[in-house]
């Protein structure tokens, strides 16, 4: 009995073995089938620069991958897109598509004049963006980039914990303050601060110099043209006040804290608030899907009184030695087309720049429903990406050691960076 088992037993590994290697030989000549109709394909590189809303476009490029006989589009995420960038410029290796962050001028502007980005404005995409988005983006008179959303900056509130445990939203600035106080007070963190990272400690200031000011152009504008100083200007004082004031509520030593972390800190519902850019709510939503945001603009003195800035955010632009040009167009044809880019616009909590996508984002209506209506700032300045670099180490400085500095002092050594750089 016992030896008919065994035999029996070893009759079943032996078929059950059979079968893995067989299904593993399937698999092999799935992969080999798939890598022959690639191979066969006309291949478009995607160099995507913004990792909050990277896997939107994993999502978009393999929908559209799926639904092309001829063309395949390949998605390259690196750590430093910027410093990637320039390497395949230099190397003769530009990708086929590239998307552009923040839409640095100067950064564009060189890319234009050393012949690596074409033309679009005679692709069928640039017909489906906003004119007044595309007008900002003009570069020697021509289209090089197409924008797929706009940002803005302002505060995240954890609308549920707050409502729960008694506390209101603030309308006002004096009404930020007295909430964060009774939180700290109970015992726990009011707001999470990202002053770690270089790249995102500014957007605090500018968002709550821009809820008071509007759009900053003219103020960074007239510091470089020498008919404003910084630290005389009475707004730009206020909001380095309040800068500084609004960290006592934060965690300990923000400057150790990076943004990847406060965004869990707050989507884990460890703080209350957050100041930051509406490019954080997918990441948010990502890690906490059923979380009730609410993402207002930084309050000031007065109720309703608080101005929308927006900021063209995504964009993409082609490469001027992009083998397949018509695959390209065909790609930004999707890319762009109605139910694609309110699927982005959706999914990444920012105001599409395409005219057919009508999309009013609950969490962020005070934003929406003023570029809806017209009634918003379009922020235009931009810092070049070297004077981009000063200006974040110094917020750096200010934020470890906010002891050793007035307002004045910081304002005066941020005008004096501004002049000297002024040029370089």
């Amino acid at each position: 009995m016992k030896r008919n088992l065994k035999i029996f037993l070893l009759i079943a590994v032996c078929a059950i073995t059979g079968i893995c290697m067989l299904c593993v030989r399937e698999e092999n000549k799935k992969q080999q089938i798939h890598s022959v109709k690639k191979e066969e394909k006309e291949t478009l590189v995607f160099l995507t620069s913004k990792r909050e809303t990277r896997h939107i476009f994993e999502k978009i490029i393999a929908d559209f991958n799926e639904s092309q006989d001829d063309i395949y589009v390949e998605l390259m995420a690196v750590p430093n897109p910027e410093q990637e960038l320039q390497i395949r410029a230099i190397q003769g290796e530009f990708p086929d598509i590239v998307e552009f962050i923040g839409a640095r001028k100067d950064d564009l502007v060189k890319y234009v004049k050393g012949g690596y980005l074409q033309k679009l404005d005679d692709f069928s995409a640039t017909h489906c963006v906003n004119e007044h988005f595309l007008e900002k983006l003009k570069i020697l008179n021509g289209t090089y980039v197409l924008p797929l959303s706009v940002n803005y900056r302002g505060i995240f509130y954890n609308k549920r914990m707050l409502e729960k445990d008694g506390y209101q939203i603030p309308s006002t600035y004096a009404e930020l303050i007295h909430t964060m106080q009774q939180i700290k007070k109970a015992g726990k963190l009011p707001i999470v601060f990202a002053d770690k990272d270089s790249w995102t400690i500014h957007q605090g200031w500018d968002a709550i110099d821009m809820s008071s000011r509007g759009s900053q152009d003219n103020l960074f504008q007239n510091v470089l043209n020498g008919t404003t100083v910084l630290y005389e200007d009475p707004i730009a004082l206020d909001s380095t006040r309040k800068f500084l004031e609004i960290r006592q509520y934060g965690q300990k030593q923000t400057i150790n804290t990076g943004y990847d972390e406060a965004v869990k800190k707050f989507a884990k519902g460890e703080a209350y608030m957050f100041l930051q850019g509406n490019w954080a709510y997918p990441i948010i939503k990502k890690i906490n899907p059923y979380m009730d945001l609410l993402f207002m603009p930084f309050p000031t003195y007065k109720e309703n009184q608080a101005r929308v800035v927006a900021k063209i955010d995504a964009t993409l632009g082609v490469s001027a030695f992009c083998k397949h040009p018509e695959a390209a167009e065909k790609f930004l044809d999707y890319v762009f087309s109605k139910n694609v880019s309110e699927y982005y616009a959706n999914q990444a909590g920012a105001y599409s720049c395409i005219k057919s996508v009508d999309v009013a984002d609950n969490y962020a209506k005070v934003f929406t429903d003023s570029i809806s209506s017209g009634e918003f700032f379009l922020e235009e300045f931009a810092y070049e990406s070297e004077k981009s670099n000063a200006r974040d180490a110094l917020f750096q400085n200010l934020t470890s050691s906010p002891q050793t500095y007035t307002e004045r002092a910081f304002l005066k050594e941020w005008n004096d960076l501004l002049i000297l750089q002024k040029g370089a």
